[in-house]
């Protein structure tokens, strides 16, 4: 018979969605809640114990200079009045985000392991991207909401600096998690039936 945590952490997987940033409460949860969570997110498989992962937790100064950031990557410094209506709308919705934390990969590459075995480099991003699911879904498991993006705001020159990151030639970002109190509904997803994917 089902356990009833194997049942919650089902419903917790099946049910957490993407939820749009600007529709967050402007109210952010409390800091020393999301400071657990990554604690707790950063227990994933991770081969040769390297502990790759980073993690930058932006006050609201900072997630307002990202979303000046992520504005000038996304209207290019053009005077086409569409992608400088996009570049403001970016600004605006990320600037304004309640709460956003940056995960990267820090992987040294001129580390005697990894001139051993390459394979440590795809092995540490997989460990990052695990323990970004985890946070996902310990997020969801406190009812907050939240959005991990891609959004190539790393690619300004000035994005290290802004977060705080030393060495950005040894960190890869995995995502830019935005996360926050919010009322808005989302439907589930249906999914394609397993035996498309699953062979045996």
């Amino acid at each position: 018979m089902e356990q009833p945590f194997t049942r919650t952490l089902a419903t917790i997987i099946k049910n957490r969605r993407t939820r749009k940033p600007a529709l967050y409460s402007k109210t952010p949860p409390p800091r020393e809640l999301i400071r657990k969570l990554i604690e707790i997110a950063r227990h994933a498989p991770n081969h040769h114990r390297t502990e790759p992962a980073r993690f930058y937790l932006l006050e609201q100064p900072i997630i307002r200079k990202v979303g000046k950031l992520f504005g000038e990557i996304i209207s290019k410094n053009s005077e086409d009045p569409l992608l400088l209506e996009k570049g403001n709308r970016k600004r605006k919705e990320w600037g304004e985000a309640p709460g956003i934390l940056v995960l990267t990969c820090a992987t040294d590459k001129s580390s005697d392991l990894v001139k051993k075995n390459p394979a440590v480099i795809d092995e540490d991003y997989a460990t990052c991207s695990c323990i970004g699911q985890n946070l996902l879904l310990l997020f969801e498991s406190e009812n907050i909401a939240s959005k991990w993006s891609t959004g190539p705001v790393w690619e300004h020159p000035e994005f290290a600096k802004t977060i705080g990151i030393e060495n950005p030639q040894s960190e890869r970002v995995v995502g830019i998690f935005f996360y926050g109190y919010s009322e808005q509904k989302v439907t589930s997803r249906e999914l394609k039936p397993l035996d498309n994917h699953l062979f045996s």
